[in-house]
């Protein structure tokens, strides 16, 4: 039977971590896992995935026990479907910028009556079959993590209106494209999106609705978990860049501080 305790933990006040990976490695979810993250967020925007990999990637989720989320290109309904069939147990959809958009997404996270997701009962979220029909649908209505994405102009003007819509639980705030939407591109720290970033955070928080945003340093935790950020989200690809570069400045520094063999 569906849970996801990712939801729960962050229903319950408590802040929750995970990851976003671009890479098509069911090995590297593995180690996202035995790290100790919360979940990772599958990236089929950015990165070169399809559903057979999403499938092999939730598989390693459930062997480290972290839960799978998936971020999908656009709010194509039947994508949706994929990847929640394939396991996944949120689905965040990018760029989001009116009520409407918004409510299409509820309705493909989930069954009818509370959305129009089609049902199959043979399908890696449904147990193979295993799990009685009525009883899956139940269990995933509430264990799925409908998310949309604020990170334009358009999606911040609409913010409080977006966040009231029935049935969504978060909000994600994608600070990179919103302060590029903004004029800032990249610029994260600028004041303008700072306030933009408030205004979102309050919007939710004012509607009893999730929210979560980008955290790449533990200041960024500082900074949006006392605003209500509930998800934070840091991404994989730069972490293993910055350890990497790490690792190779240590031992190039360690060569340059001792003698090369039978040179005095």
């Amino acid at each position: 039977m569906l849970n996801n305790p990712v939801k729960a933990k962050i229903r319950a006040g408590e802040a929750a971590f995970g990851t976003i990976c671009p890479l098509p490695s069911p090995e590297v979810v593995e180690i996202i896992g035995v790290a100790g993250y919360d979940c990772v967020l599958i990236d089929l925007e950015h990165g070169p995935l399809d559903v057979e990999t999403v499938q092999a990637m939730g598989r390693a989720c459930r062997a480290t026990g972290i839960v799978p989320l998936a971020r999908v290109p656009d709010a194509n309904p039947k994508t949706i479907l994929r990847m929640l069939d394939s396991g996944c147990l949120g689905v965040m959809v990018p760029q989001i910028e009116t009520p409407e958009q918004a409510a299409d997404v509820v309705a493909a996270c989930r069954y009818p009556p509370a959305g129009r997701r089609s049902l199959a009962g043979n399908t890696v979220a449904a147990g193979w079959g295993i799990v009685p029909a009525a009883d899956h649908v139940a269990a995933s209505n509430d264990a799925v993590l409908s998310i949309v994405q604020i990170e334009t102009r358009r999606g911040l003007d609409a913010v409080e209106k977006i966040v009231r819509t029935p049935g969504l639980d978060m909000i994600f705030i994608g600070p990179n494209d919103l302060s590029t939407s903004l004029g800032h591109p990249g610029q994260m720290r600028h004041p303008e999106v700072q306030e933009a970033i408030r205004r979102i955070l309050r919007a939710a928080k004012e509607a009893e609705t999730l929210s979560g945003i980008l955290a790449l340093e533990p200041q960024d935790v500082e900074t949006y978990r006392p605003q209500g950020a509930g998800l934070m989200l840091d991404s994989i690809g730069r972490l293993l860049l910055r350890a990497a570069q790490a690792q190779v400045k240590g031992l190039r520094d360690a060569a340059a501080r001792v003698a090369a063999p039978g040179r005095s």
